[in-house]
């Protein structure tokens, strides 16, 4: 009898440590009451140091972050669980560290591979980790942090104060950032350009939007803040629930039917976003997927509601007949990511206001190569010569490889598509590398990515993905057709080195710019006409030299102690022309 009751005791236990009682997730009359708290509990601090980055969802990750609270387990199926776990590791918030072991366990027995599972002690209230999550920045120092906002929901002080927790669990720097806010009512583009509805203004009654929109550029370096209206018009006002980055210059908008209450409304975003300009200067792509959600037979249609993990995005699908072509939209939309419908958890069901992206929140590469590029898009006027730069930054400490920096790209003219080609890209100073693509004809479309490697074993590609969906780009008519695009044609009047030419600009040619010898023993010679700097790199992106050089017609160079290898020289002319060779040192 003994052993039954204790039988009965141990499930008793269990069926309560992982109950699936559905929490609140509406603003309840208890957080009305309290609503006071937050600003008695909010906390000013010092903002990072400037220039902000603030990073987005769709960089590099080296995590994601879920939550185990006691009183009503995950939020999500183990599915969901299990696939990401293939990707990154899952960090689970909870209560104490007695309750690893048995989740651990329950996990594995629902296939999640527990090896790549972490836990963050630290007591939680709810599972929308989205909505209290941390939002990373990086400082101008380079260094990483968190920007932790006031959550609105003074009831669960809990999850407020888990963005504190998970920067001492990264070890990485702590900003208290004076705004009340709410994950799921923000997304950003990587660039110093956001967007919330109008629900950040009005939980913020004490500050004016200048006030606002000072503190978003102060903590988390945001130049651009586009404030919307809340088309859904329900009870959450989460952008998230109608609206989605997915990429500096992509945008998914849902869609309503025609008729419907907010259909205008949710028209009326979609125009906002179309006219507006991006971080990369052209208008953005918008995408609509259809939600009706409620208006037709109570559908549950959370499509917006996705995660984006490196190159999987997770999309949350209710057995509703609209399931399929939402899935189809994201592939149009992000070619060569893996798009994965993931059902909801039966005790857990998606809803329009509360689905997959309330309830994950990744967690940044901490040590990403960032590649930060300013692309060239859309119509250009004829060039036969397009250069490019990027800065870069190995955020884990590790030098950058010279020879992997390149610029990937493929001229197709007259439907003939080309072979992807390389063009080396070199370092100028600081953070920035340059490189050039050449032969280009007219009325073409060039279609490109640079990518990257460092020593720590990272590759990266801009735009992310690569050539799945590349920068394109087309070429107007050549205004001079059969003439050469040569600027240092002695037969060209149009030349400023021809001497009947009186403009009074300098061209150069780059073939004046000789070194020798070339492999150099111990000391080689650069000559530098018209120039006004020289530069020499390593392999690993470092300069070694640094030398003004203006008025001088030739410089020695000495590379006595220099171990052997090849070197970039970075000529910079008196017209800022950065003029790239190289020399190999024995």
């Amino acid at each position: 009898m003994k052993k039954i009751f204790t039988t009965l005791l141990v499930l008793m236990m269990a069926s309560v440590t992982f109950a699936q009682e559905r929490p609140v997730y509406e603003k309840s009359a208890e957080d009305v009451l309290r609503w006071h708290e937050l600003y008695e509990r909010m906390r000013t601090g010092t903002p990072p140091t400037a220039p902000v980055i603030n990073v987005a969802e769709f960089e590099r990750a080296q995590g994601v972050l879920i939550a185990y609270p006691q009183s009503y387990g995950f939020g999500i199926p183990y599915t969901l669980i299990a696939q990401m776990a293939d990707i990154v590791p899952v960090t689970i918030a909870i209560r104490n560290s007695s309750q690893q072991n048995q989740i651990r366990n329950t996990l594995q027995q629902n296939g999640v591979n527990v090896n790549n599972v972490n836990f963050v002690v630290g007591a939680v209230d709810s599972y929308w980790t989205r909505d209290f999550g941390p939002w990373f920045v990086i400082d101008g120092n380079d260094q990483f942090g968190v920007a932790d906002f006031t959550y609105n929901r003074p009831s669960r002080p809990n999850d407020d104060a888990h963005m504190a927790i998970m920067a001492d669990y990264l070890n990485i720097n702590h900003y208290d950032f004076p705004l009340v806010h709410t994950g799921g009512n923000y997304m950003t583009d990587g660039y110093g350009m956001s967007a919330s509805d109008e629900l950040v203004f009005n939980e913020n009654t004490n500050l004016t939007e200048a006030e606002i929109r000072q503190l978003m550029n102060d903590y988390l370096g945001i130049e651009t803040y586009h404030v919307t209206i809340d088309p859904q018009g329900d009870y959450i006002a989460h952008i998230d629930c109608w609206g989605k980055f997915l990429d500096v210059d992509k945008v998914l908008i849902a869609q309503l039917p025609q008729g419907a209450a907010h259909y205008q409304d949710y028209e009326e975003v979609a125009a906002y976003f179309a006219n507006a300009t991006t971080s990369w200067g052209n208008k953005y792509q918008v995408y609509r997927v259809f939600e009706p959600g409620s208006t037709v037979s109570n559908a549950r249609t959370p499509y917006t509601n996705s995660l984006i993990l490196n190159d999987h995005v997770f999309v949350p699908v209710t057995g509703a007949s609209y399931d399929d072509d939402a899935i189809e939209v994201y592939r149009q939309a992000m070619p060569g990511y893996t798009i994965v419908p993931i059902m909801e958890k039966s005790s857990a069901p998606w809803e329009n206001t509360d689905a997959l992206h309330c309830r994950t929140h990744e967690i940044a590469d901490l040590g990403m190569l960032r590649i930060v590029h300013y692309p060239t898009l859309g119509a250009q006027p004829f060039d036969s010569v397009f250069t490019f730069s990027a800065d870069l930054t190995a955020y884990s400490g590790e030098n950058i490889i010279a020879d992997s920096t390149r610029i990937h790209y493929r001229i197709i003219s007259e439907g003939d598509t080309t072979q992807w080609l390389t063009s080396q890209m070199y370092p100028t100073g600081g953070k920035t590398w340059q490189g050039s693509i050449e032969g280009i004809t007219d009325t073409c479309e060039v279609q490109y990515y640079l990518a990257a490697a460092d020593l720590s074993g990272r590759y990266e590609k801009h735009p992310f993905i690569g050539a799945p969906d590349p920068h394109i780009f087309t070429v107007a008519v050549n205004p001079n057709p059969g003439t050469p695009d040569d600027p240092d044609d002695p037969d060209d009047p149009d030349d400023p080195d021809n001497p009947d030419d009186t403009t009074g600009i300098v061209v150069f040619n780059e073939a004046a710019y000789v070194v020798a010898p070339n492999p150099a023993h111990g000391t080689f010679t650069v000559c530098t006409p018209h120039a006004k700097e020289l530069r020499v790199f390593n392999t690993m992106g470092q300069m070694i030299l640094n030398q003004e050089v203006e008025g001088v017609e030739t410089v020695t160079v000495n590379a006595t102690n220099w171990p052997a290898g090849t070197y970039v020289i970075a000529i910079i002319t008196e017209n800022g022309k950065v003029v790239r060779k190289k020399v190999m040192v024995r």
